[in-house]
């Protein structure tokens, strides 16, 4: 008899270098035990196994009632390896895999509906990203048996998929695509009601600047606004925007799939704005932005890629909150101090800011206009 025990398997673990790395470990932690403690009241959830190196998360997650996978030798640590035994260890079916920082404002009918579709199916691979998925749920769990264990999650779905198995997509939401990646998602985040009580008092203890942030969305929420997105911008998001506000958007589409595809690794990524950026210099971009637009989100990863650096996490996640004067990488400490002396608003993150974000921001301006009727 086949088992329908639906089992969700969160991921969250890791050591800091840095400073910076260790706040957002903190927040991450709390982000963990909210989503936690959300699916606890989800029925058609049957088990939470956390997989995890944080002792204090651990002893946390488990008084939440999650079973807990401990293991704190990050030096063998390999993802696809520890995902492959743990299923077969546990002789996990249905399986929901997920980081413990991806879909945190996931609703709790979208996750109810994702353990209805595993227990309804078989051979099926459910995602929330065609490309590059952070949570993706399958069944048979032994499926993960015939692929070769990934190195991230980032293409766990692209190969189960590619040994045969049906692909369904998770009904796109701001909340199914949105994660935090970066400080610039955790202070979108703690923008949001719905965020968890413990993420919240944990990023009311920051000391990092949301006000960029916050001016951002509010010009973004004036009447016929002028905004640029730039980087991995996916339809659902333009469709939302042209849809729902009354706004002039410029959006410069380009790399989606570049980490699943791998592109960035093999230096492969070339991006229109950054050839501008070569052509201009960080500060002649901005005046040219400051043509067109008010306000600007941009995914600066593809960017990044594009000028083949790889900045450390200290020198992105600083940039993110326009800290130039810590960062390090000399073409990002421009590009940082350019941006925050620009004449509007620029917010900058990576994928997770020009997709779920930006789409969180809007369904907020429109749902406030229709409350009070502007239209």
């Amino acid at each position: 008899m086949i088992d329908q025990k639906v089992s969700v398997v969160i991921f969250e673990g890791g050591g800091a270098k840095s400073p910076i790395e260790e706040t957002m470990g903190e927040v991450r932690k709390q982000v963990t035990l909210d989503t936690i403690e959300k699916f606890r009241r989800i029925r058609e959830i049957d088990e939470i196994i956390l997989c995890t190196n944080h002792v204090d998360l651990a002893e946390e997650a488990g008084s939440l009632g999650a079973q807990i996978d401990f293991d704190d030798d990050i030096a063998a640590y390999h993802f696809g390896t520890r995902l492959t035994n743990l299923v077969n260890d546990r002789k996990l079916e249905n399986v929901i895999y997920m980081g413990g920082v991806s879909a945190p404002l996931i609703r709790e009918d979208e996750m109810a509906q994702v353990a209805i579709d595993l227990k309804e199916r078989k051979n099926v691979v459910i995602t929330n990203n065609i490309q590059s998925a952070d949570l993706i749920a399958w069944s048979p769990g032994k499926a993960i048996n015939y692929i070769e264990p990934p190195p991230n999650d980032n293409i766990l779905g692209l190969l189960l998929r590619g040994i045969g198995m049906k692909r369904m997509l998770i009904p796109n939401s701001p909340r199914v695509n949105f994660d935090l990646d970066t400080p610039t998602d955790i202070l979108i985040y703690g923008l949001q009601e719905e965020a968890g009580s413990r993420s919240r008092a944990a990023i009311r203890e920051l000391d990092w600047d949301d006000s960029v942030v916050r001016e951002a969305a509010k010009v973004f929420g004036t009447t016929e606004a002028h905004v640029v997105l730039t980087g991995r911008v996916g339809p659902p998001v333009m469709q939302f925007i042209s849809m729902n506000l009354i706004c002039h958007l410029r959006v410069y589409s380009e790399e989606r799939g570049m980490k699943a595809l791998g592109r960035e690794d093999r230096g492969e990524v070339i991006s229109f704005v950054g050839r501008l950026i070569d052509l201009a210099g960080p500060e002649g971009f901005f005046k040219i932005l400051a043509e067109m637009c008010q306000v600007a989100f941009i995914d600066t990863r593809v960017i990044f890629a594009h000028k083949k650096i790889q900045p450390s996490d200290w020198d992105r996640f600083n940039s993110d909150l326009g800290r130039a004067e810590l960062v390090q990488d000399k073409f990002v400490k421009e590009f940082t101090e350019a941006a925050r002396k620009a004449p509007f608003p620029v917010v900058l993150g990576g994928h997770s800011l020009i997709s779920g974000g930006i789409w969180l921001l809007a369904e907020a301006i429109a749902e406030e206009r229709r409350k009070t009727q502007a239209y």
